[in-house]
C-alpha cells in the first residue's frame, strides 16, 4: 500500500498540482508512463531585488501597523496616514514589478531521474575517506569527505531538470537550457529571492510527483 502524506500547507499546495495533472481534461495516460505529465508551476521572479525587498519590508511593516491600529482603543491620525503612505508605495512597486515579472516553469521530475542525477555527480566527484587512527585502541576510522563541489553539481542538475522554459516580460519565452554552464552562470546571478522561491517550487514539485505517482496508481 502506498503511504499517505502527511498534511502540511506545502504538502497541501504539492496535492493540489499533483490532482490538477490528472484529471479528466489532462491526464494523458501514455504520457504518465512516459513520465511526461508531471505537475508543472510558474514561478514569478523579479531581477530588482531591492524593490522587492522593499515591496517585502512595506508589506510586514504594513501589516504590524494594521494590527497594531485594530488593537488600539483610539488610533491616531498618524498612525492611519503613515499606513496609507505604506499602501500607496507598496501598490506603486507592485503595479511597476508586473511589467518586470519573469515566469520561470517548473516541471516535475521521477525519482529514478534524481537518482540518475545523483549518480552523476557522484562519477565526477566520487566518493572519498580519510583515515585516523583512534588514540587510545590504535583502530584505523575511516570517514567520509565532506564534497561541496559535488553537493553544489546535483543542485544544479536538480535546476536544470526541472526548469522548462522562462518567459519574459515581453512574451518571449527560453526553453534553452542544456548547457549546464548557463544554468550555472544564471544561477549566480539571480537575486536571492528568486533562488529561493525556485527552489522552493522544486522542492513542492518533488513532493507533488511523489503524489501524483500516488493518484496515478490509483487510476492504474
Amino acid at each position: 500500500m502506498t503511504e499517505k502524506l502527511t498534511t502540511t500547507p506545502d504538502v497541501d499546495k504539492a496535492a493540489a498540482l499533483a490532482i490538477a495533472a490528472t484529471t479528466p481534461e489532462t491526464f494523458d495516460f501514455a504520457a504518465a508512463v512516459l513520465d511526461r505529465s508531471y505537475p508543472e508551476v510558474d514561478v514569478p521572479v523579479y531581477l530588482d531585488e531591492r524593490k522587492v525587498q522593499r515591496m517585502l519590508a512595506l508589506d510586514k511593516e504594513r501589516q504590524e501597523l494594521e494590527t497594531k491600529i485594530s488593537r488600539a482603543s483610539n488610533p491616531g491620525v498618524e498612525q492611519a496616514e503613515a499606513l496609507d503612505a505604506m499602501t500607496t508605495e507598496y501598490d506603486e512597486i507592485v503595479d511597476s514589478l508586473r511589467g518586470e515579472r519573469y515566469l520561470v516553469r517548473i516541471k516535475g521530475i521521477s525519482p529514478e531521474r534524481t537518482m540518475e542525477l545523483e549518480d552523476a555527480a557522484f562519477e565526477q566527484f566520487p566518493k572519498e575517506f580519510e583515515d585516523t587512527t583512534h588514540p587510545m585502541t590504535g583502530a584505523v576510522i575511516r570517514t567520509e569527505v565532506e564534497n561541496d563541489k559535488r553537493g553544489e553539481l546535483f543542485a544544479t542538475l536538480l535546476r536544470q531538470a526541472h526548469i522548462i522554459s522562462v518567459t519574459a516580460p515581453n512574451g518571449a519565452v527560453d526553453t534553452n537550457f542544456s548547457d549546464i554552464e548557463k544554468v550555472k552562470a544564471t544561477w549566480a546571478r539571480l537575486p536571492l529571492v528568486a533562488r529561493a522561491k525556485i527552489d522552493q517550487a522544486i522542492n513542492e514539485s518533488t513532493i507533488a510527483v511523489d503524489y501524483y505517482r500516488q493518484l496515478v496508481d490509483e487510476v492504474f
